[in-house]
């Protein structure tokens, strides 16, 4: 970058800088009333103040340079194991003072609170040391990632994350804080980092984030004592830098092209990223955050899904958080009502760094960040930051006044819109951005009604062999004669229909075409006398909804459960998609339905060479697309999911009945409804259909003697077991279950879903089992608390 492009530039940005105005006043009333206009005779008094306000329009905050480099300081506790009471809380935000002179380190107000200074030489190392005299320095070409202590439950450590740029590793420490010992090191092999961040959660894991030299994004969590790796995609380049904030789950990324991009972190939620600021000519890279104080621990909250707790939400998490570019002398400060440019000057006349320019107070020095560090003072009141000029390879650090930190530490978005007014003083115009607020307390609330209790996963399949949107509906086949034989089988919508056993493990794959549902039925008669015979042939089927030539494929499943294909079925279904099955006195019967909402009911038939015949006995349509599908033979009722508005019943003892809306989606049950099972749990019969919006399983109670009658008790979520390395289940599409005993772990029956997002690590899709065991147990818990 040229002297004068930087020149034009930051002269572009102080005009940015000067739009404060109504916006930031507005939103730091009380700091603007802490902050004096500024003038020769009182200098002395304007020394003392962190805050500079040059005109009535702008706010400059004011840099000191750290002499000895970059260094932190952070809190711990000396008697934290008399602390039988402790939470996970990370000190690096409670205390990350830049180690500048004594004016800058911390005010102890707690006799028992004792300190650790760590500074950073890139090219040497990392020196530890705290204020019971202990010393430790750890040698090698370290960039530092993260510092900070962590109290967890009645345990304290030092996190020490560290890139090692001679090995390309990441290196994690745990440090005991009084001796300074290391009691823990640990390494990640990478492919180089371009952007690595960590944090701790609220329930002490650690989380890291390394963007490589391809342009892949990694996660990682530690886990008992290893790198557990979460999932990983492209991300693509420019991105100079990130932040984690682990309590409201969210990552920043600072792309030097694009701008600052927020993604969701957590990994059984959609993939997506927002673009939250976007700026011309500014690239944008360094960025900071600074999580909620003090941290959320979920410790209390164990069997209950974190991600239906209000209690732990995002909209109740406020944040701060901060981004640099070497086009601006300033700082963005972000909470989620305002984004908002503070100019950074240094006040000296040495010349080293861009340049410099006059005003009444002497020479006001501006520089070039490229990085930026938020923390927070002892009292957890006050928030201070750390940059650096790159044309100087200085660091510098600067505070804002306790109001202007208040402000933002206890910013709340009122509901409904706000109109925010800011006068650009470089074109003298007027803009207004309207910024939403509030959203989703109607939501929060009607989750908390029905918490969601989670289970987790007892095997995984193996994954699809088709990338994307492949894996789409199970069904389970019990071997009567060796029920832990039994298959799970599971459609590869892009190819083929697989078989697995319980293990998980991928038995056969008959590559039939693109099969979008399956289901199975037992003891369907074969011959042209299909009388009521006990002698008579039997044979167990699985029949599956095949896209490439709008059918239905028919198999055989022989007593090892290994499949033959035995031919397709025509139907007259514009785009088939939907499938269930059920077998009535021998007689087999298919629904299936399209994406325009139409259903078939097909009777099939077999000779005695096992020739297929199929002949349509009914069509009905529903007002939009249906997938999933179950019946209850025991009392002839059929269940049609409707995705995006609800489920209806059809009793299906005759060939000319219509179907029923029964219950319309509403919260928290969230669209699309798709995979629909029924499973038996204390001679109570309940219907599980996927509530993919939200990753969830809506149980629904069904009246004994009115099975059209349907009562939500609650929700199901499937989460992560990281002992067993299997991740938890997400935006599932299809489902089933099974009472049967099916021996060993799943002797009180068998429940698989599709998994759409298959991750530690990332891979194709897949399918999961959980047992019967945990279904009936969440079942219980939600009968428990509708009483």
């Amino acid at each position: 970058m040229t002297q004068k492009r930087h020149t034009q530039r930051s002269f572009m940005a102080l005009g940015r800088a000067a739009a404060i105005s109504s916006a930031c006043l507005a939103l730091f009333s009380c700091a603007a009333a802490n902050t004096a206009t500024s003038t020769t005779a009182n200098k002395s008094a304007d020394d003392n103040q962190q805050s500079k306000k040059t005109d009535a329009q702008e706010i400059v905050l004011p840099l000191t340079k750290l002499e000895s480099g970059f260094s932190l300081t952070l809190p711990y506790k000396s008697n934290i194991s008399k602390d039988t009471h402790a939470n996970t809380q990370q000190f690096a935000y409670a205390d990350t003072h830049a180690n500048n002179s004594k004016d800058t380190q911390p005010k102890n107000t707690n006799e028992d609170t004792h300190v650790i200074y760590i500074n950073v030489n890139e090219y040497k190392g990392v020196s530890l040391s705290n204020s019971a005299g202990k010393k430790k320095f750890i040698a090698g070409n370290y960039s530092l990632v993260n510092a900070e202590v962590v109290l967890h439950k009645t345990k304290q450590w030092v996190s020490l994350v560290m890139f090692n740029n001679d090995t390309q590793h990441i290196e994690v420490y745990r440090i005991a804080p009084e001796p300074l010992e290391i009691r823990q090191q640990i390494s990640q092999p990478t492919k180089g980092s371009e952007a690595i961040c960590a944090a701790t959660s609220a329930n002490g894991e650690l989380q890291v984030i390394n963007i490589d030299a391809t342009g892949t994004l990694n996660q990682y969590e530690v886990h008992n004592g290893s790198f557990l790796s979460l999932r990983d995609f492209a991300i693509g380049p420019g991105i100079k830098s990130c932040a984690l904030n682990t309590h409201t789950e969210t990552l920043y990324l600072a792309d030097e092209y694009a701008g600052v991009w927020q993604l969701d972190t957590n990994i059984e939620n959609e993939l997506a990223k927002d673009l939250i600021f976007h700026e011309r000519d500014v690239a944008v890279e360094g960025v900071a955050t600074l999580p909620p104080m003090p941290p959320i621990s979920i410790q209390d909250n164990v069997g209950v899904s974190a991600r239906a707790l209000p209690s732990i939400s995002k909209q109740d998490s406020v944040g701060v958080s901060a981004w640099v570019s070497p086009d601006a002398s300033g700082v963005w400060l972000q909470t989620p009502c305002l984004t908002q440019l503070v100019s950074l000057v240094y006040d000296a006349g040495d010349g080293n760094s861009a340049f410099e320019v006059d005003n009444a107070d002497g020479k006001a020095t501006f520089i070039q960040p490229e990085y930026v560090h938020l923390s927070l003072d002892s009292s957890a009141r006050s928030i201070s930051l750390i940059v650096d000029d790159d044309q100087s390879g200085d660091f510098f650090h600067t505070e804002l006044s306790p109001a202007l930190s208040e402000a933002l530490l206890n910013s709340q978005c009122d509901s409904g819109q706000a109109e925010v007014s800011t006068k650009n003083t470089t074109k003298d115009t007027h803009t207004k951005s309207t910024i939403t607020k509030g959203s989703s307390t109607a939501a929060v609330t009607s989750k908390s009604k029905y918490g969601a209790v989670s289970v987790k996963p007892e095997i995984e399949t193996d994954s699809v062999e088709n990338y994307g949107d492949a894996a789409d509906d199970p069904a389970i086949w019990v071997n009567s004669l060796a029920p832990q034989q039994s298959r799970v089988l599971g459609t590869d919508k892009k190819g083929a229909l697989n078989s697995y056993d319980l293990s998980g493990k991928l038995l056969q794959s008959l590559p039939v075409g693109r099969v979008n549902n399956v289901d199975v039925g037992y003891n369907v008669f074969v011959g042209q006398s299909q009388a009521r015979k006990s002698n008579a042939p039997t044979i167990d089927i699985a029949v599956a909804s095949n896209r490439s030539n709008n059918s239905l494929s028919v198999f055989e499943i022989d007593k090892r459960g290994d499949m033959t294909h035995l031919g397709d079925i025509s139907t007259t279904l514009g785009d088939i998609y939907g499938l269930c099955m059920f077998v009535s006195d021998g007689k087999a019967q298919v629904f299936a339905n399209d994406t325009s909402g139409r259903f078939e009911r097909y009777h099939l038939s077999f000779d005695t060479a096992k020739t297929i015949n199929g002949r349509l006995t009914q069509s009905f349509s529903l007002p939009s697309q249906p997938e999933g599908c179950v019946v209850n033979t025991k009392t002839n009722t059929a269940y049609l999911g409707e995705e995006g508005a609800g489920i209806w019943a059809l009793n299906v003892s005759k060939n000319n009945e219509e179907p029923r809306f029964i219950v319309e989606i509403a919260a928290p049950v969230e669209a699309d409804v798709e995979g629909l099972a029924l499973f038996e749990v204390d001679s109570q019969t309940y219907l599980i259909a996927s509530s993919q919006g939200n990753d969830s399983y809506a149980i629904y109670q069904i009246h004994n003697n009115k099975p059209s009658a349907l009562k939500l008790i609650g929700l199901i979520q499937i989460v992560a077991d990281k002992m067993k390395r299997i991740d938890g289940a997400s935006e599932t599409d299809g489902l089933d279950v099974t009472n049967a005993n099916l021996g060993g772990t799943f002797s009180e029956g068998l429940w698989v879903v599709q998994d759409g997002r298959n991750v530690m690590p990332s891979q194709t899709q897949n399918f999961k089992l959980v047992t019967g065991t945990s279904l009936k147990y969440s079942i219980r818990k939600l009968v428990k608390r509708n009483h």
